[in-house]
């Protein structure tokens, strides 16, 4: 009698429910596949006019995206000008962010690793150069990412932010800092911080992250925090 439930009683509620959670399985991979994932980032910012970067890597270390970058940078060709790194007058400016450039790889001539202004990048990924407030951006991937842990980064700089350590000209001064946080792609929502973990170099002569931050004051708090949040 037993065995006859098992065989009848359980199987009739068991199948169902085996072809729910198959249906639901197939529903989860379609979602992901057809680019659902959205990746929310939000920044407390305590200074304007900063240039800043977003992008993201794999486990490995490997780039995947650009997830944000200021306009100046993006569309008007900041670093990658005509004169000199302290040109008065115009000049590119290598030392905004050469983690992000650098990591990128898109060399445009010449070792220059930032768009040129008659080469600028897609609006999706660009704004004005945010106020000194809560900044929030989301950003969806435009393909699929596979599951697993991913990187992601902000690099942050504002000109005439000098100190004692760093005053090399007119508009230079501290070199750019890095936050790095980590985040988990899958079927489910996943959360994190990001902390500071260096800064790039003071002529954006390479990409490079140095960590010793002794040298620098107030470029450490021109973001007061940053939090991402990936929904699948």
């Amino acid at each position: 009698m037993l065995r006859a439930f098992f065989r009848g009683g359980i199987a009739q509620w068991l199948l169902p429910l085996i072809i729910i959670l198959i249906l639901w399985g197939s529903q989860v991979v379609a979602e992901v596949k057809e680019g659902h994932q959205t990746f929310s980032f939000r920044l407390l910012l305590s200074e304007k006019k900063c240039q800043m970067a977003i992008w993201l890597t794999d486990e490995q270390g490997g780039f995947v995206d650009t997830i944000y970058v200021t306009r100046k940078v993006a569309k008007k060709g900041l670093g990658n000008r005509r004169g000199g790194l302290d040109d008065k007058w115009g000049g590119a400016r290598l030392s905004a962010l050469p983690v992000w450039a650098y990591s990128r790889a898109v060399d445009y001539g010449n070792g220059n690793f930032y768009p040129p202004k008659n080469k600028p990048l897609p609006d999706a990924i660009t704004s004005a150069t945010p106020k000194a407030e809560e900044f929030v951006w989301e950003w969806k991937p435009k393909k699929a990412l596979k599951p697993g842990k991913y990187f992601y980064y902000i690099e942050v700089n504002k000109s005439f932010d000098k100190n004692e350590h760093h005053n090399y000209s007119w508009y230079r001064g501290q070199p750019s800092v890095v936050w790095q946080g980590s985040i988990q792609v899958g079927n489910q929502i996943s959360k994190s911080e990001a902390k500071i973990i260096g800064h790039g170099h003071a002529a954006g002569e390479d990409g490079k992250i140095n960590p010793d931050l002794s040298t620098l004051t107030t470029s450490l708090s021109l973001i007061e925090k940053v939090e991402a949040v990936y929904h699948p």
